[in-house]
């Protein structure tokens, strides 16, 4: 590829010119001698424009059925339920695995919905 600028300037302006026109000079020989390094031809180029991904919509994964999910306060009411003679809230947060604050919050919701009671001794039943 050949490019080819002629500009007919005074000699005035073209001392204002000079300058500039040489750093374009210098820039542009710059990128063609990028080109020259390119080692394929142009029909072997990578392509510009990425190919396109097929859709999420085109490549379904089967869905799973989703499990059950149980509640809080069902596992805590289910673990006091295992429980006939009662159980304390230590028993209960090594069993369940829940946090000290998500057991007794559940617990009062549980004693005001009347599903679990608190003995004498500091254990829970289910009622």
């Amino acid at each position: 590829m050949k490019i080819a600028i002629t500009i007919e300037l005074d000699k005035e302006s073209a001392e204002i010119f000079q300058t500039p026109f040489k750093k374009l000079s210098r820039q542009i020989n710059d990128l063609i001698g990028m080109f020259k390094k390119v080692d394929y031809e142009v029909e072997d180029a990578p392509a510009l424009v990425p190919e396109a991904k097929p859709t999420k919509s085109a490549a379904k994964k089967p869905k799973k059925k989703p499990r059950p999910k149980i509640s809080v306060k069902a596992t805590i009411l289910k673990a006091i339920k295992n429980h006939k003679d009662g159980v304390n809230t230590k028993d209960l947060k090594q069993e369940t695995g829940l946090t000290g604050k998500q057991i007794s919050n559940n617990l009062f919701h549980l004693k005001k919905d009347k599903k679990v009671e608190k003995t004498e001794g500091g254990l829970f039943i289910a009622i």
